[in-house]
């Protein structure tokens, strides 16, 4: 059994249905098991700053989704195909009660997983999505078009900040060191497959009836300038949901947890209990 307590998480392999998939494990078997789903082109080490927040109240977990990070592309990128990622990593851990964070496509697949799942998941936390996309979100980011691939970790760090800059430039250059690659050619690329935009299917859901079927309390944390979750579209979730409740967190866009960090934890501590 690992350490309870870790200076760096343990690298796990797990291997379902074939597909290899990477887990970020942090320890502490014997506490409750809190599983965090980064969004579309993330990964799990995007979430270590607020995994190192959290360790000490529960076993944290971030899990590399299919095609992202180190875990292996896949034919297809479809919430079912992650939420049977999921059942598998499940029974592997032994996991029977868990709390569920999902950011962005992480917070969809977390919703569907919920909603076919519900006796696996203790409380969830659905980040900056809902059942309708924003128009804004098609929108161009502000500043140069992104290069096909990068010179540096710095070139990188500073296109992020030119984006957004909440995080701030050295929380990119941080993060950016674990979200590059080498390519076989030598080029530094994003650590995700190209499959992941060729191949997604989104599929043919009903979010609003995902949304109705969520029984575990739930909580929808959205930032107040998103362009993806609408306001109005996460109050009518809240009023759809069973047992939901809304945080608006300021000074914050879309990847939350980076861009307020403080505010996000304050509100994982109200609803978690910790």
């Amino acid at each position: 059994m690992p350490p309870t307590n870790l200076l760096r998480p343990l690298d796990r392999a797990l291997l379902v249905e074939g597909l290899a998939l990477h887990l970020l494990d942090w320890g502490g078997e014997t506490r409750t098991p809190l599983l965090l789903l980064h969004g579309f082109t993330g990964h799990a080490h995007a979430w270590d700053t607020l995994a190192i927040a959290l360790q000490p109240h529960f076993r944290v977990l971030a899990l590399d989704q299919r095609g992202h990070g180190d875990s292996d592309p896949a034919d297809v990128y479809s919430p079912a195909a992650v939420a049977a990622d999921l059942n598998g990593v499940a029974a592997q851990l032994g996991l029977t009660s868990l709390v569920l964070v999902g950011l962005s496509m992480g917070g969809r697949n977390a919703m569907y997983f919920t909603a076919r799942r519900p006796e696996l998941v203790r409380k969830l936390v659905v980040v900056d999505i809902g059942p309708e996309i924003s128009a804004r979100a098609a929108a161009a980011p502000p500043g140069p078009p992104e290069p096909a691939t990068w010179e540096s970790i710095e070139q990188a760090a500073q296109h992020l900040y030119r984006a957004n800059p909440y995080p701030g430039i050295h929380y990119y250059r941080w993060v950016v060191a674990t979200s590059l690659r080498r390519r076989a050619d030598g080029a530094l690329v994003w650590a995700w497959h190209p499959s992941i935009k060729e191949r997604r299917a989104p599929g043919d859901v009903d979010w609003w009836a995902i949304v109705r079927a969520l029984t575990p309390p739930t909580l929808v944390l959205r930032g107040a300038e998103s362009h993806v979750l609408d306001r109005d579209v996460a109050e009518r979730m809240v009023k759809e949901l069973p047992n939901g409740r809304l945080v608006e967190i300021p000074r914050a866009i879309h990847t939350l947890h980076e861009d307020n960090p403080d505010a996000v934890l304050a509100a994982l501590r109200d609803f978690l209990g910790f």
